[in-house]
């Protein structure tokens, strides 16, 4: 085997760990977005239990010198919350503003959102802003897709349970 015969093998490689890398990509980027229509769909199918399973959202409030919290308002409607992520710097619709908390949530409407909390000795506010499923899974990561199948999954196995409940109690009224 000569220098040149060898050389051309190792372009010959190069050139197809490329190809691969190329294809690799490709193939990686149609299945985020097929993570992404997947999320789509399971949020929408999700959005019926939040009114029963979901959380009321505080929006802003007010902190005493005990660190209690006063004066509370609340987003309308419940939200579940699907994942938390490390906050960017500052939120989007005022940059002096430092994010300490950041969440994903599903809304009653099924819809996907970012909520930002930012504090300062006084006040607890908060910004309540749409992402889309594409964006959440880029910020919030697959985790989503897991943390919103064991919600519904769990809330499923809670009206099991109490439909079987609601049987016994039936079948012992009635005798």
């Amino acid at each position: 085997m000569t220098t040149d015969e060898i050389e051309r093998g190792f372009a010959a490689l190069e050139e197809r760990v490329r190809e691969y890398c190329d294809e690799i990509e490709e193939a990686s980027g149609e299945v985020r977005m097929d993570e992404a229509a997947l999320l789509a769909r399971m949020v929408t199918a999700a959005a019926a239990i939040v009114p029963a399973a979901g959380l009321e959202v505080m929006s802003r409030g007010k902190v005493d010198a005990a660190g209690g919290m006063y004066d509370t308002s609340y987003y309308p409607g419940k939200m579940l919350v699907l994942g938390r992520t490390d906050p960017v710097p500052f939120r989007p619709d005022n940059p002096d503003k430092a994010i300490t908390d950041q969440f994903c949530v599903l809304r009653e409407d099924g819809t996907l959102a970012e909520l930002m909390y930012s504090n300062d000795t006084v006040l607890v506010d908060s910004l309540l802003e749409p992402i889309s499923p594409g964006d959440a899974l880029g910020v919030y990561g697959p985790e989503l897709l897991f943390i919103l199948y064991r919600g519904l999954l769990e809330h499923l196995e809670g009206q099991e349970a109490l439909l079987d409940a609601l049987r016994v109690t039936l079948e012992f009224i009635h005798g």
